[in-house]
């Protein structure tokens, strides 16, 4: 999966209310798409869509992203959870699966990507912009946030 697979371009489209026939910003908006849900993954730690990671420590591992779908070192280490993370004591290398199956990414996450999307879009022609990120974004972003 990627990121043109949580916000596809035809609805990032349809958001835009571009005509689909128009076909000349599209490698501009799928790399909008892009931009807007890495800054997503950066600020909450929800991972928009499925992949395998590995995570490294030097005594133990700590996973702060969410969600977890699967442990995939074999056999699975000990591990003790906690609100925020996962703590896998006395590993060095946890190799995990990590983010929202297909289609399960929440709306609280959806909505903030496609605002701030209509932003990057329609923002660029002016020649002063004070609001690349609105506000409200900010807020529905901040109460996703797995940690400060």
């Amino acid at each position: 999966m990627a990121y043109i697979d949580v916000i596809p371009l035809a609805r990032a489209k349809n958001y835009l209310r571009i005509d689909p026939d128009l076909t000349e910003d599209d490698a501009e908006i799928t790399s909008m798409i892009n931009a807007c849900c890495m800054y997503v993954e950066k600020r909450t730690n929800h991972l928009l869509y499925a992949r395998d990671k590995v995570y490294t420590g030097s005594c133990q591992v700590k996973i702060y992203d969410y969600p977890v779908n699967s442990i995939k070192t074999d056999p699975a280490p000990w591990s003790l959870t906690r609100t925020m993370y996962i703590i896998f004591p006395d590993v060095k290398t946890v190799e995990i699966n990590v983010g929202y199956l297909a289609n399960e990414c929440p709306d609280d996450l959806i909505q903030p990507i496609m605002q701030m999307l209509k932003v990057f879009y329609y923002e660029s022609e002016k020649q002063f912009n004070s609001t690349l990120i609105p506000e409200s974004v900010k807020e529905m972003l901040d109460v996703n946030k797995r940690f400060l």
